[in-house]
This record gives C-alpha cells, structure tokens and sequence, in this order.
C-alpha cells in the first residue's frame, strides 16, 4: 500500500475526534439526535482548521446505516464510502474550479434525483466564495428550498465574499483558529503513535509556526520526520521552518535589556550570517516580547503564553527586569522596524538601527518625571512616601533611602563637597546632575556620601533614586574621592523662614510713567530665564544655545 501523509491519516472521523472545534461539533450532534436536520450549513473559518473533515463527518452520521447517528460507525458501506472520497450520494465540488453557471446548473438537475442508495443526497461545496455571481444567482431557489432528501454543506476561508443571500439560507458555523496548545498535544499524540521521539521544543516550534492551521502542523510534522527519521531534534526542525532558535531570541533580548549595544549587533551578524530573514527575526522578537508582556501581565496562563513549561519559567524571570511600559514601548520600535524593512534596500541597516533603538529605549525618561524635577513636586495622582526610620526590614535594603533628617553638617564644607560631585556627574550625565543640583547639601562621612533635599524637592530625590541614577552618583563620587562610597539621599526638615522686619513707611507715591510694553516683556523673560528650574530645564533639553531662548536673553 502507498504511503499516505500524516494529515490524511489522521483525520478525524467522529465528532469526539474533532480538534479545537467543539461547540460546533456539539451543536450538530445535538441537532441529529432532536431530527432538527437543516438544508443547508455554511462552515467558515481559516484553512486548515477542520471544515470540510466536519463535513464529511456529518454526511457520514446522516448517511450511516445506523442512522442518523452522532457516532457513525465508519464500518458500513456508506461510511466507508465517504472516508474515501467515493460516494455517489456524497459529492464533493471544488468551487474554485467549478465556479460558472453552467456547473450549477447542472448541480440543479441532479438535485431533482433521490440519491441512489443512502438516506441523503449531500452537496459539499468547498471554497464557495469562488462562485460567479451568476452562479449564485442560480443557486438562491435551489439552496432555500431544496427537496426533503438533499442537505447542502459549504465551506469557505472568506465569508465576507458570499452574498447575505446565500448566508441567510444558511445555517452558519464560525471555526476559529485552532489553540497552540491543542496543536501540541495533537501533534504529541501523532508523534506518540507513530513511534517517534522528538523534542519539545521541536513540537513548539512546528505548533507555533503553523499559526492555528492543525492541517498545516500536521504537514510540518510529516517533513521533520522525512528529514530526521525517528529522532526528531529542535535544531532541525527549526533549520527546516526558518525559524531564529529560541536561545538565540533569548541573547537578544537579553542584550537589549542590558543594553549592551555591541553584544546586540554581534547577534544580528550572528543572525545574518546564519542565512536567516531580517524580517523573520523582527517577527519573532515581537512574538518573544508579547510571551514577556503576556508573563508580566497575567502570569502562567497557558491560553495566552504559548511556550513551552521550561520557556516559561525564563520568561518569568526576564519578565521580572521590566515593566510594561518597557515591553509596549520595545513593541512600537518592532513594528517600525517591521514597516521599515518591507522592500529596504538596506535590510541590515534598518535592523542594526532598530535594535540599537531598543538598547537605548530604556534609558528615556516619561516626560512628567522630568517635569516634576524640575518643578520639585512629586508626580501627579502618587502619593509621596512615608518617611523610612526605625530597623530595616528584613528584605534586602535598597542602596540609598530617602528619610527625614535634620542635623545641619557644616555649610561651607556641605557646599564644596556638593560642588565637586556636580562636577563629576555633569561629565557623565548631565540629566542626573539637573536632578542633583536641587539638593541643599552633600557631605562624606567615613564610606558614606549623605545628599540632602530640602522637603520641597522631594520629587527630585525620588527620580534620583532609580538604580541607574545612582550607580551614576557612586561612580563620580568614586573617581572624586579615589574610594568607594555608599550613596545616601536625605529629605531634611525646611527651615522656618527668619520674622520680617516691620515695614518701614512709605512715603506717598509719586506719579511715573509706565515702561514701554517691550520693556516690560523683555525684563518678565529675563526674569523667567534666571528661575533656576528653567535653566535647568533648557540644560536637560540642550535647547539654551537656540537663536529663539538667546533672543529672549
């Protein structure tokens, strides 16, 4: 006996072997046993998830020597008959090349006949949608009133081009996508039957490439066992699909969260150098960076993370080092990327500069955070922190803690020494110097550097606070000092302002005249530009050197 491919050997033949459609396969059953048969079905849905299978099902429990029955017994000759594509009473017609009036007509004429052996006479049209408009037309009376011995059964892969009169004879069916981990565990029980070993991941990577098409896997599976023989390994099967390996996906994102921009463009030349698409590592970043979004947001569910249980646990860890604005944000440089390599001259430029994008992603700073250092008010809607005091607690300490304090060092000596880290940390990130040049003090006891903030600029502590800005901090204070330092940041009590003196009198005005209006617009900018937050502001943004702030000067 020839060989028969895995896809047809082992296609369901009953409605409990229908794969990742069950409230259809319900739904008609149910209909069978309550002898509510209608005229007419229409299955639609993408290719490969069990359509014309369920067809044939369903002619099978309608034309069984049994039935109507719910379990055909694919003993009997009519049963047997269907299975192999031979019926006389079952005719299957390929719409796509069959498509002119003068085929329905002829479909119209056999209609008239009772079938010739079996209870129905049953008319599977595939790819209906193909039909002429003619062809259509024809077939309206037919298909709403046809003879009590005939059921019509279509299937389409694009509903949206059947006319609403075709679909409103019709009893509809919608079969969706078939899940990932459906897929998997078929393709494990295949693979199982047949004797053969194969990895995981190499299950993964088939069920995850066939995009909710079991037909498709199925086929996929077929190849790897053709190619590998009865030890089917990840590495191959993914040289096969053209698919970037899991761990090299993991580098690089690892990367970009370290970013490390060289380690990243060592990957990309590790990846074009492989053979591999530009825009298929693109693709599948996205796919790995929507498994980290999905793992941040709802944890181990398997519907929405479909990865393997050892991937998962990985994911949850990356996960950990992100937040979802991180993850988001990765996502919009992709899909640029995506868009830009689509007909690119320059295909590893544009995925060198979009990940390099991605590197320097995180490093950009939410807009409000730097408004609220500037200004010294804490962000909106979050409530300032309780002052820390009292024992640590017994989870790891952070490096530094912001805590009220009010023991004044020596101002001269506090004010040179905050001089000298300003200097320092200007060199290397001037933003972070913006943000330190709001403290009030700093002084350096034993292997302590204490900066302290006024309560007004609590908001400028707070921004300060992130791991980055203080390894900035430290490292100044290291190369200021020649030591190591542990960098402590202070809210201190503000100090009640000093009693005014009386008023003295005034004498009665005088009559002036008033400044010009340009004067007076002219000293109002001049007054605006000395504010030390603006300064500060233009200094973050490097915008004080623009000929429109040098006019306002």
């Amino acid at each position: 006996m020839s060989y028969q491919v895995l896809a047809r050997k082992w296609r369901p033949q009953t409605f409990a072997e229908i794969v990742g459609q069950g409230a259809t396969a319900e739904t008609l059953k149910n209909a069978i046993s309550q002898n509510r048969i209608a005229h007419a079905y229409l299955f639609a849905g993408a290719r490969g998830v069990g359509k014309t299978t369920t067809a044939r099902i369903l002619a099978k429990a309608l034309n069984c020597r049994q039935g109507p029955t719910v379990n055909p017994c694919n003993d009997c000759a009519a049963c047997r008959e269907v299975t192999s594509g031979q019926s006389i009473d079952v005719l299957e017609i390929d719409a796509a090349s069959n498509r002119g009036i003068d085929e329905i007509r002829e479909l119209r004429e056999s209609v008239r006949y009772r079938p010739a052996r079996d209870r129905y006479k049953i008319f599977i049209i595939d790819e209906v949608h193909m039909l002429t408009t003619e062809a259509f037309n024809a077939l309206l009376k037919t298909l709403e009133e046809p003879p009590a011995h005939v059921v019509f059964i279509l299937a389409t892969t694009e509903l949206h081009k059947v006319p609403g009169t075709i679909l409103s004879r019709c009893q509809h069916f919608n079969f969706r996508a078939i899940s990932y981990r459906e897929i998997f565990e078929r393709l494990e029980l295949i693979a199982g039957e047949e004797q053969v070993r194969i990895e995981e991941r190499a299950l993964s990577a088939i069920a995850r490439a066939s995009e909710g098409s079991l037909r498709d896997a199925e086929s996929l599976l077929d190849q790897a066992i053709s190619l590998c023989g009865e030890e089917v390994k990840e590495e191959q099967v993914r040289d096969l699909l053209g698919v970037v390996p899991q761990q090299l996906l993991e580098d690089v994102a690892g990367a970009v969260i370290a970013r490390d921009s060289k380690r990243v463009l060592a990957l990309v030349d590790q990846v074009l150098t492989s053979g591999r698409n530009p825009q298929q590592l693109v693709r599948e970043l996205m796919g790995h960076f929507r498994n980290l979004l999905m793992v941040k947001i709802a944890g181990k569910d398997p519907q929405l993370v479909a990865v393997p249980a050892e991937d998962l646990a990985r994911l949850q860890t990356v996960s950990a080092q992100l937040s979802e604005e991180d993850v988001t944000r990765f996502f919009q440089i992709l899909v640029a990327t995506d868009g830009e390599l689509r007909g690119s001259f320059h295909p590893r430029l544009h995925l060198e500069l979009g990940l390099v994008r991605m590197v320097q992603a995180r490093r950009l700073a939410a807009l409000e955070e730097l408004l609220a250092a500037f200004s010294g008010d804490t962000l909106p809607g979050k409530p300032e922190p309780p002052a820390m005091a009292g024992p640590p607690r017994s989870d790891p300490a952070p490096p530094s803690a912001i805590v009220q304090d009010s023991s004044p060092p020596s101002r001269a000596a506090a004010t040179t020494c905050l001089d000298g880290i300003l200097a320092a940390v200007s060199n290397e990130s001037p933003m972070v110097a913006s943000m330190l040049g709001h403290a009030r003090d700093a002084t350096v006891a034993g292997d302590s550097l204490r900066v302290r903030f006024a309560t007004g600029r609590r908001g400028s502590c707070e921004l300060l606070q992130s791991p980055e800005n203080l390894e900035v901090i430290a490292r100044a204070s290291a190369r200021l000092e020649g030591r190591p330092l542990k960098v402590t940041l202070l809210v201190v009590e503000d100090q009640p302002p000093p009693e005014a003196p009386p008023p003295a009198e005034v004498p009665p005005p005088t009559e002036v005249m008033p400044p010009p209006e340009d004067e007076i617009e002219r000293q109002e900018s001049k007054r605006i530009l000395e504010d030390k937050r603006v300064q500060s502001f233009l200094e973050v943004f490097q915008v004080q050197d623009k000929p429109e702030v040098r006019k306002l000067k």
